[in-house]
């Protein structure tokens, strides 16, 4: 009797089993790999204040080097930041 069911028990989990697991997880990634709407606003948001808080940074640069003449803004050894073009929600994929 344990000569059948080994077999049979083999057989079900190869063609019932592996195919089932294989694509629940098949769909499980379908389903995660896009962003909702709402990851899209908080992204938007996110970027706006990492923007501002960039601009306010470098004001407070602009203003201790008013301040302080031997302030340095930037060193001779490091490159100076790039400088990035504004977001436009439009360009966006």
């Amino acid at each position: 009797m344990e000569e059948i069911l080994v077999p049979i028990g083999v057989v079900g989990m190869l063609f019932i089993g592996m195919p089932w697991i294989i694509l629940h997880y098949v769909t499980k990634w379908k389903q995660a790999k896009s962003l909702t709407g709402e990851d899209e606003s908080l992204l938007d948001e996110l970027h706006y204040t990492a923007r501002r808080l960039e601009d306010r940074l470098h004001t407070i640069e602009r203003i201790i080097a008013a301040d302080n003449p031997e302030f340095r803004l930037r060193g001779n050894d490091t490159p100076p930041a790039r400088e990035l073009p504004d977001y436009e929600r439009a360009r966006r994929n």
